[in-house]
């Protein structure tokens, strides 16, 4: 039952590493799109086609939540990994030759 536990240990950590950065790339993705309608609606209003300048505000509010959720899922993965690794080499260190 043991030696089973390492290779769990180790998938899932790389598993949550796997989501982690993929949220990571999601937010980004977000982040820009938000730059480029920032951006795009100030050229509209300097090039005279808008009357007012709207500004979309709140991106850095939700890049700011995946941020610390995603430290935690960080130090989970990576700790599973590691764990997994100083298993395994308890039991190769500790298994019958």
């Amino acid at each position: 039952m043991l030696k089973v536990l390492p290779p769990l240990m180790t998938a899932a950590g790389s598993i949550i590493l796997a989501y982690r950065v993929k949220t990571i790339i999601d937010q980004l993705a977000f982040a820009q799109r938000g730059a480029d309608a920032n951006f795009r609606s100030l050229t509209e209003f300097l090039a005279g086609r808008s009357a007012q300048l709207p500004m979309l505000v709140g991106f850095d509010e939700r890049v700011q939540r995946s941020v610390r959720f995603g430290t935690w899922l960080l130090v989970v993965g990576f700790a599973l990994i590691a764990g997994g690794a100083i298993v395994n080499a308890w039991l190769l260190w500790n298994s019958p030759t």
